[in-house]
């Protein structure tokens, strides 16, 4: 008996712990933890609400960049017919609407029942005239509204440089705490994680959704009547724009010509020389994930590198006024694979021979290790080509914050190798630069020799219109003489008109095309880096153009015949637009 009663006892007590555990579970659910439940910080208060609670959204509210004529280029606005499923309880609603549409009331029936939530049953941009959305709207039916509606693209368009956005809750609590706290973002607020996006995040990031929304009861049953309330964010000015430097039609003619040249990897710049701001950038292969940007990322330039080289060599005592080079040979003295004879200096340059550029920047370096360095930094080839600065408050705001820097040497001790050197001189051993920061040389020499940073964006705009801020020019002490720079434009026009230049390709060309060719070897690979940075027109320079495929693997040369395209195709844009 007392066996039994002890077990009573105890399962009584186990009973009571695993109640007085439930009731426990209870009141930190109820009113302990409503608003942090669990690891995760889930709002209960929130998800109840949400759950209860059916929505469109009609805009995500975040802000958007313009190309420089002021259109949207990260977004698309459409007109769309939005039905909320209580409508096939209203009598002659369905047939209404389908008479307005053209479509069949049975067809529309039968959407309603695939659909839980609000949906588009028509979006077509052609068939929604204004008139249609307005006699849409006129019938006053509750449940069904012509609308425009906003999505962020994610297309190829611009792909890499816009870049993506999408879900990141860890970076969200990291870097925007107090929007956070204050409630006008959530954890699932899309963030821009490349590209443009990413750079101004801090401006475009959603301060709350426009939307429609309606609460239902347990059946999905409106829970208040058919009532659809349009709620959106009370501040006038936001969200606010970027208006980015992009010219559309010129970055499509980039895009066309890259893909018909069968450039798998690589890429394009152009810049508005006068300006120094972005025109257009492409970056192949692209796909709407977070591939890497190829014109913002480093690779080994080849020959375009001998710019650097030529403009210390001409503003140091002109080293190769009056002098031949063995151009049968190469920079290790021995046979050259492509024998060029005996070359002047400015025929070194049109034909690319390496021995000429390797003796002389040996000379150089002897006299001052330095020398290479400092041209490349006055070039600038180093450090990063886009704007930087303070912005608001933030101190050390970058427009494209995924640019790699640029380098020049890998050990200290190369200076001593007269190989070393001789390869460094030629844009080889480890010499790196991005395509932009080429583009961007490219354009000084082109303006007389003056570096600018590279601009994406000229200003923010409140959604009034009214400017929020600008990003002024900043001065920069980095430039070549003038004298050096009308050198190199010589010696980069005969690259193009030279019978043995290695552009003589693009010679026909409605615009005067000056240039410099450059290959760069890959150790181990079958691959070389294939380029072409150049500027037109050549007497009146208005754009600097860098092509490059990164993975060139002999035959027909992309980069020429997608420059030429480029070339062509500004040409007939310009003329057309005068």
């Amino acid at each position: 008996m007392k066996r039994i009663h002890k077990r009573i006892v105890i399962a009584g007590a186990l009973f009571l712990a695993a109640l007085f555990l439930l009731v426990g579970r209870l009141v930190q659910i109820q009113l302990i933890s409503t608003e942090s439940f669990s690891k995760h910080n889930i709002n209960l208060i929130d998800e109840s609400v949400r759950q209860r609670t059916h929505s469109f959204m009609i805009n995500e509210g975040r802000g958007l960049l313009l190309d420089r004529k002021g259109q949207m280029i990260s977004a698309e606005l459409k007109p769309a017919i939005i039905l909320f499923p209580f409508i096939k309880e209203q009598k002659g609603a369905i047939d209404k609407v389908a008479a307005i549409l053209d479509k069949q009331p049975e067809n529309i029936k039968s959407a309603l029942k695939r659909h839980e939530e609000p949906f588009v049953i028509a979006d077509d941009q052609d068939q929604l005239t204004q008139e249609t959305m307005e006699e849409i709207n006129n019938l006053q039916l509750p449940g069904v509204y012509a609308q425009y509606i906003s999505r962020t693209k994610h297309s190829p368009f611009a792909g890499a440089l816009l870049g993506v956005t999408g879900q990141a809750p860890e970076i969200i609590k990291k870097k925007y705490p107090d929007k956070l706290e204050k409630g006008t973002i959530t954890i699932n607020t899309k963030i821009g994680k490349t590209g443009l996006q990413q750079a101004f995040d801090p401006f475009l990031i959603s301060e709350g959704e426009t939307k429609l929304i309606y609460h239902v009861d347990r059946s999905g049953s409106p829970l208040f009547g058919l009532d659809v309330k349009y709620l959106s964010p009370s501040n006038p000015f936001y969200p606010v724009s970027v208006k980015t430097t992009i010219d559309k039609n010129l970055q499509e003619i980039m895009e066309k010509s890259v893909k018909a040249s069968h450039i798998k990897r690589g890429g394009a710049v152009l810049i508005d020389i006068e300006t120094n701001e972005l025109l257009g950038m492409v970056s192949v292969p692209y796909t709407s994930g977070l591939i890497k940007n190829q014109m913002l990322s480093r690779h080994a330039p080849g020959s375009v590198f001998k710019l650097v080289t030529a403009a210390s060599a001409i503003e140091h005592q002109d080293l190769a006024s009056g002098r031949t080079f063995d151009c049968n040979l190469g920079i290790d003295g021995k046979e050259a694979k492509h024998p060029l004879g005996r070359l002047d200096f400015s025929e070194s340059f049109a034909q690319s021979c390496n021995r000429t550029f390797g003796l002389l920047a040996n000379e150089m370096v002897i006299e001052n290790p330095k020398r290479i360095d400092e041209y490349a930094e006055k070039l600038g080839l180093s450090g990063r080509s886009g704007w930087r600065g303070q912005v608001y408050h933030y101190q050390d705001f970058a427009q494209f914050p995924e640019e790699e820097a640029g380098n020049i040497w890998g050990a200290s001790y190369d200076k001593k190798v007269p190989l070393a050197i001789s390869q460094t001189a030629i844009g080889q051993k480890d010499v790196q630069v991005t395509p932009l920061s080429v583009a961007r040389m490219v354009a000084a020499i082109a303006r007389g020799g003056t570096v600018k940073e590279v601009k994406a964006a000229t200003e923010i705009e409140y959604k009034n219109g009214t400017t929020f801020l600008s990003f002024p020019d900043h001065k920069t002490e980095d430039k070549i003489e003038p004298y050096t720079a009308k050198k190199l434009q010589m010696l980069m026009r005969e690259v193009v008109t030279s019978p043995k230049g290695t552009g003589r390709a693009l010679n026909e060309l409605p615009y005067a095309v000056a240039g410099k060719s450059g290959t760069a070897e890959k150790g181990g690979s079958e691959a070389s880096n294939k380029w072409f940075a150049g500027y037109f027109p050549a007497g009146q320079p208005k754009y600097s153009l860098v092509i490059v495929d990164l993975d060139y693997k002999g035959g027909a040369n992309g980069v020429l015949s997608a420059y030429s395209e480029i070339v062509k195709q500004i040409y007939k844009y310009d003329k057309k637009n005068k």
